[in-house]
């Protein structure tokens, strides 16, 4: 790889990194740790292909963490109303988590800030 590709690539990672930062910072964020970005992201993976994840799909997540653990990052994400739990027609048992508007929401800043990403490279020091 020439060095010149490699620093803009390398430029534009330290941006997207920048951007992300301020991302994360927004109020109410504080509890937003990688952990829960993670399943939260998994949760709006499978919504956004037409197949909203379960509770107990969610909680079976053992890549993200132990069923205790994942519920209890559930629960957070459910407070700090990102997410929301629908009830499937004549299934009062199976629950879909999906995203709210306040989910989408963040969603939007983030790819925001993506798009910004392309549009204002940034040099790297050496």
């Amino acid at each position: 790889m020439k060095e010149n590709t490699r620093s803009l690539f390398i430029g534009a990672y330290l941006r997207f990194l920048e951007l992300s930062s301020a991302v994360e910072a927004l109020p109410g964020m504080d509890f937003f740790d990688p952990n829960h970005k993670a399943l939260f992201e998994a949760i709006l993976l499978s919504w956004s292909q037409g197949r909203a994840m379960t509770v107990r799909e969610a909680i079976g997540r053992a890549e993200l963490g132990s069923p205790a653990t994942l519920h209890k990052r559930l629960v957070r994400l459910r407070q700090a109303e990102l997410i929301a739990v629908e009830f499937i027609a004549g299934d009062r048992r199976s629950k879909l988590l999906v995203p709210t508007e306040k989910g989408l929401d963040y969603v939007s800043k983030y790819g925001s800030q993506l798009a910004q990403l392309s549009l204002s490279p940034v040099a790297y020091p050496r």
